[in-house]
């Protein structure tokens, strides 16, 4: 053991590409080794360094580590489901490595050999995935030309839960080292050698066959998720031979989940979707990933509808209507008064506001009483500007607009990601995909005037989650006071662009305002 930690350890203490100072050991694989290092240029933050096993010299070897840099830089800026590739580059032993993110949490193998997971939480994990896939086998685009991807290993070992266990836990996949190109009208050529983890291999895959497509991967995700549902393999066996794992899958039917663990209670649906993920005939399975994830976005609306069916059964005052969520917690807002501890003042302000039902995220604000009459029943706007080079720092901005007098009103509040209560309100605000804004009048400033709510898409709501998960990877390199000067720029630009043209609007009144805020608020980015 000793001898194998120092031949391991010999990386340890160097200072790579003049920036990465290697600090311990994380894992070996069969490609090479991961270690935990500390960019010195970033004030130490931590990153993960993936060191080739074999030198450079070796042609193959470089080539496919090459390539997995390129996917893995690829796919990471397409999927924050997919581990993102930071920079590469070659020891003085001529050893070529990577950076990446530094994630924090576990993985689907370790989190199993001490819990199991609820269905409520398989069902997020796999949503997850099945996004980090389908990015995958959409392929990058090199020289001009898009090529499909297929991972080839999907494992427990390469399914990383960072935040585990939080209510915002996201999904990483691991390790698209050993994924293969495929072309876009023959599929993929297999290498003579047998690359892959024989339990979780498909069956065209253990039969040698040339050609494989997307379905290959989804035969080793339902093996996963098969797993993760029932605690264990559904083809169990201590035998680390090929042809005794090559027998279970081309021959051997899967067992039913009551077989494998007769204490468990999954839907049948689900039951259903997994079964079909494990056909061995490629042509059974479903066709591609996204699919599987509108099954399991069905199945899971299915659960939620019978949960809210059971509930209501039991209670002897049935009511005739159900009433939506943001109905309940917007009645909850016509009741609140301004805070003491807040002046009176044409302010505006974030707050979580505690429902029976959860948290939900509320904007407050105070204008005159006649501008509210004004805004009343009108569609308003909403933009987030995010900033996590330098320091994580967001922009939430609420925008009403009146048409007829071509009245605007910028409602903005900066939050700072290293405040645990502001990066609390963003997590519940990306989760829960809405927020109620309170208004105010500054003539009779106690009881709220007016409430409406603000739906968010789901690319502001994969925006914000992506800005919240860089944070943490982020050490401060300027102030929060810079950050935010710098952010107010961006956003005065936003501004100005679009008083331009709401002045055109004014000049030409054919002009529609509010279809081209809309669409600015949708595709405007920060200039970079």
């Amino acid at each position: 053991m000793n001898e194998y930690k120092s031949e391991l350890d010999i990386y340890i203490g160097q200072l790579l590409n003049h920036r990465y100072l290697v600090r311990d050991i994380l894992g070996s694989g069969g490609m090479g080794r991961v270690y935990l290092a500390e960019d010195v240029a970033r004030d130490c933050m931590l990153v993960a360094v993936k060191m080739l096993s074999l030198n450079i010299r070796n042609k193959q070897l470089a080539e496919r580590f090459g390539r997995e840099i390129f996917i893995g830089a690829q796919l990471g800026k397409k999927s924050p489901h997919i581990t993102r590739v930071l920079t590469y580059g070659i020891t003085n032993d001529k050893t070529p490595f990577y950076v990446m993110e530094y994630l924090r949490g576990r993985n689907i193998k370790q989190v199993l050999k001490r819990e199991s997971l609820s269905i409520s939480r398989f069902l997020k994990v796999c949503q997850q995935i099945c996004l980090g896939l389908d990015c995958a086998h959409q392929g990058v685009v090199l020289k001009g030309k898009i090529y499909p991807i297929l991972h080839r290993d999907i494992k427990p070992e390469n399914i990383f839960l960072a935040n585990d266990s939080k209510p915002t836990e996201t999904v990483k996949i691991l390790d698209f080292g050993i994924a293969k190109f495929l072309t876009e009208t023959s599929g993929m050529t297999m290498t003579e050698s047998f690359i892959g983890s024989l339990p979780y291999s498909s069956p065209e895959h253990m039969q040698g066959q040339k050609i494989l497509d997307v379905r290959s991967d989804i035969y080793s995700l339902g093996l996963l998720m098969f797993e993760m549902l029932t605690g264990r393999h559904p083809f169990y066996t201590n035998s680390h031979s090929f042809s005794t794992w090559c027998k279970l899958h081309c021959i051997e039917a899967p067992p039913t989940f009551e077989e494998v663990n007769p204490h468990i209670q999954v839907p049948q649906e689900l039951q259903q979707l997994v079964m079909r993920c494990l056909a061995k005939d490629i042509h059974d399975r479903p066709k591609n990933v996204k699919e599987i994830l509108d099954d399991l976005v069905k199945i899971e609306k299915h659960i939620e509808n019978n949960h809210t069916s059971n509930s209501k059964k039991s209670e002897p005052d049935t009511s005739l209507k159900l009433v939506p969520l943001t109905s309940i917690s917007e009645q909850l807002c016509w009741q609140k008064y301004w805070p003491k501890n807040k002046p009176i003042a044409l302010i505006c302000f974030p707050h979580l506001l505690h429902t029976p039902k959860g948290n939900i995220p509320t904007f407050w604000a105070m204008l005159p009483e006649a501008e509210i009459e004004k805004f009343k029943d009108k569609k308003h706007s909403n933009k987030f500007i995010g900033k996590s080079e330098d320091y994580p720092i967001m922009l939430w901005l609420t925008m009403l607009y009146e048409e007829n007098t071509n009245l605007i009103r910028w409602l903005a509040y900066y939050l700072d990601l290293k405040d645990n209560r502001e990066e609390k309100i963003l997590r519940n605000l990306a989760g829960i995909g809405y927020y109620h804004l309170l208004l105010f009048a500054h003539e009779y400033p106690h009881k709220c005037n007016y409430v409406t709510t603000f739906m968010l898409s789901a690319k502001q709501r994969q925006y914000i989650s992506d800005i919240i998960n860089s944070s943490q990877r982020i050490e401060r390199l300027t102030s929060p006071t810079q950050a935010k000067i710098m952010l107010k720029l961006e956003y005065e630009k936003f501004k100005a662009e679009v008083n331009e043209q709401m002045n055109l609007h004014t000049v030409n009144p054919s002009f529609s305002f509010r279809n081209w805020l809309i669409k600015l608020v949708t595709f405007w980015k920060p200039p970079s």
